[in-house]
């Protein structure tokens, strides 16, 4: 192309760009109408993109414009939120695991806490045990006792529901409760009603340990 067909084309070009940029001064309702019947029509956008790359500049369509606002203000919402500093297990509610069919959060050295592991074994129950003598368990026995308002061991939870200590745990198989405080929450729901029973938690503050029970009680 030719310095005179260039001059002629960037003219030509000028004068449809101006043009154009007259008819969004228009007032009154032509230049309403135009607007809206022009502003989002491709073959419009089309060529306002092409005529501002040639003289080096950027056009934005009037739906690019409203697209990066909003994607503007979502992205400052999302900078603006408060974030939780606590991983994850930090924020979980309380001791109990509904995933874990039992829980003990007891001592090795506690006569009632291997009692309650017994009752679970004996029903072959799979269970995690936690020994809260061990230094990096040890915090958690004030946690424990403020969340049961129970001050002994072992604390015992049946599917994350905390039901209290041994003598809870024994009262629940004795009454033959204990298979359906094992059962998920999916289990439950598809249990027969006559199963359903209500487990309840029985905190203990005063239990004995095994030897200052009397003989015969």
């Amino acid at each position: 192309m030719t310095a005179t067909d260039k001059k002629w084309t960037k003219q030509a070009t000028e004068k449809v760009l101006a043009a154009l940029n007259r008819a969004d001064e228009i007032g009154g309702e032509v230049r309403d109408y135009l607007q809206d019947r022009v502003a989002g029509d491709a073959r419009y956008v089309k060529a306002r993109k092409a005529m501002a790359r040639l003289f080096g500049r950027h056009y934005e369509s009037r739906d690019e414009a409203a697209q990066n606002a909003a994607a503007a203000e979502a992205k400052r919402k999302a900078a603006a939120a408060p974030t939780s500093t606590k991983p994850a297990s930090a924020t979980a509610m309380g001791f109990g695991n509904p995933a874990i069919k039992a829980q003990v959060y007891g001592k090795k050295s506690c006569p009632w806490t291997g009692r309650a592991i017994t009752v679970l074994e004996r029903n072959k129950v799979d269970f995690d045990f936690i020994d809260l003598d061990e230094p990096e368990h040890e915090p958690k026995l004030v946690s424990l006792s403020n969340e049961t308002r129970q001050h002994t061991v072992p604390f015992v939870y049946l599917r994350g529901q905390f039901i209290g200590g041994f003598n809870a745990l024994a009262e629940i198989e004795r009454l033959g409760q204990l298979e359906y405080a094992l059962m998920s929450k999916d289990e439950r729901d598809k249990a027969p009603a006559h199963v359903h029973v209500e487990i309840v938690a029985r905190p203990n503050t005063d239990e004995a340990a095994p030897a200052e029970i009397a003989p015969g009680e």
